[in-house]
C-alpha cells in the first residue's frame, strides 16, 4: 500500500494522510472513525471523536499505554529539559523574526530549524553546551538513529528487553 501511495505524485493539498499513512486512511474510510487495526501481532485503536479522546485521557489508570519497543527506549532516555527547550525556542524564534518581510509574512521550511533546535536542547541538557559546539556528536547520533530505524524495520525478537 505504501508503494502504491508513493508511486503517484503528491497532491497540492493539506490532506497528507493518504500519502503518509495509507493503511490507516483506508481503515478509517472502511470501518469508521472509531475502529481498530492490527499492526502485526499488536492491535491499534483509532479514536477520532473528541468526547471519547477526553474520556481516555482523563482516565489514564484505566487505559494504560503498552510498553514501548526496547530498541526505541535505547535512544529516548527521558531527560528533564524544559528550561533548555525555552532557551532554544527563543533563539529559534528570533532567527525566524529576522526572516520575516516588512509585510509581516514569509514562507519558511521549519524542518531544519526544528532538527537543530532538538539537537541544541539535548546538547544543552546532556553536555552543557550548544548544538554548534557538539555538531560532530549529533551527526553520529543521527546516524545511529537511522541504523536503529533500519534494525526496527527488519528485526525484532519478542521478549528481548
Amino acid at each position: 500500500m505504501n508503494k502504491e501511495a508513493n508511486s503517484r505524485p503528491i497532491n497540492f493539498s493539506l490532506d497528507i494522510v493518504p500519502r503518509v499513512l495509507p493503511f490507516i486512511h483506508k481503515s478509517l474510510n472502511q470501518y469508521g472513525k472509531n475502529s481498530f487495526i492490527w499492526v502485526g501481532p499488536i492491535p491499534r485503536v483509532n479514536i477520532m471523536e473528541p468526547e471519547l479522546i477526553r474520556d481516555i485521557l482523563s482516565k489514564h489508570f484505566e487505559f494504560q499505554k503498552p510498553k514501548g519497543n526496547p530498541l526505541t527506549r535505547l535512544l529516548a532516555t527521558g531527560l528533564q529539559i524544559l528550561p533548555a527547550f525555552y532557551l532554544s525556542c527563543s533563539e529559534m524564534m528570533s532567527k525566524w523574526e529576522k526572516t520575516v518581510t516588512t509585510e509581516g509574512s514569509c514562507e519558511l521550511d521549519v524542518w531544519p530549524y526544528l532538527e537543530t533546535m532538538s539537537s541544541d536542547v539535548i546538547s544543552r541538557t546532556a553536555f552543557g553546551s550548544s548544538y554548534e559546539e557538539g555538531r560532530r556528536i549529533f551527526k553520529l547520533q543521527k546516524e545511529q538513529a537511522e541504523h536503529m530505524i533500519q534494525v526496527q524495520r527488519s528485526l525484532y525478537i519478542p521478549g528481548w528487553r
